[in-house]
């Protein structure tokens, strides 16, 4: 399993300089990929769809270090998208939740071809042409703790997000932390007993998609 490190509260400002130093290289990154899509625009891409994701950050807060764990902070789910189509000269910035799980869907939509029925993913495109998506919950993942593959799935942990909520659930302490992301974007008030009902309502979310989960890992034996 890949290792976090716990870190005591004195030691923050230790790891705000750490992420200082993140910080700079992602800068530098960022400064690499303006200069590659430079040099893309001096030849003819012509019908080509630029995408620029990632994998997840670093974690600096919460208590633990590194680049994994199973605690799902924002600092280690919230990731960049961007898309950008053939001939396209304006952005826009884009409020809703969207998953990397959608950007097979987005490219096969921007390709003509149809999304197969099989695929969780749904398209972007919609958003990208200024209309709205139905919304729907995201999710995120970590199971390093459970078996492995063909094993049921009885721990590790799991991010739920619908609206302005989001709930982290233990599966094997079967514990949660409730955030409101507009109020509290640093995820700092646990509003697990503030908001039962919403405890309730995202725990269901997460207990039904699990449900299913298992259910076709057994009938894949």
């Amino acid at each position: 399993l890949f290792q976090y490190r716990r870190f005591p509260d004195e030691m923050q400002k230790d790891a705000n300089i750490l992420r200082d130093h993140y910080d700079d290289f992602i800068s530098y990154i960022d400064r690499t990929f303006q200069d590659f899509i430079g040099q893309l625009e001096k030849v003819n891409i012509g019908d080509t769809v630029l995408i620029l994701s990632s994998d997840h950050g670093e974690s600096f807060d919460h208590g633990y270090l590194t680049h994994g764990g199973p605690f799902l902070y924002e600092q280690v789910t919230r990731i960049p998208l961007i898309i950008r189509e053939p001939g396209q000269e304006k952005g826009q910035n884009v409020d809703a939740m969207v998953e990397q799980i959608d950007i097979p869907a987005t490219v096969l939509d921007l390709a003509n071809i149809p999304v197969p029925l099989w695929m969780e993913g749904r398209s972007l495109v919609p958003l990208l042409r200024g209309m709205h998506l139905q919304p729907k919950a995201g999710f995120s993942m970590n199971f390093e703790e459970n078996p492995g593959r063909g094993h049921q799935i009885k721990t590790g942990s799991i991010a739920v997000w619908e609206g302005d909520h989001k709930l982290i659930h233990y599966l094997g302490k079967n514990e949660s932390l409730l955030f409101n992301l507009k109020k509290d974007p640093e995820e700092v008030e646990d509003l697990v007993n503030k908001e039962p009902d919403s405890v309730s309502r995202l725990l269901g979310i997460i207990k039904s998609n699990l449900q299913r989960a298992n259910d076709n890992i057994r009938n894949d034996k």
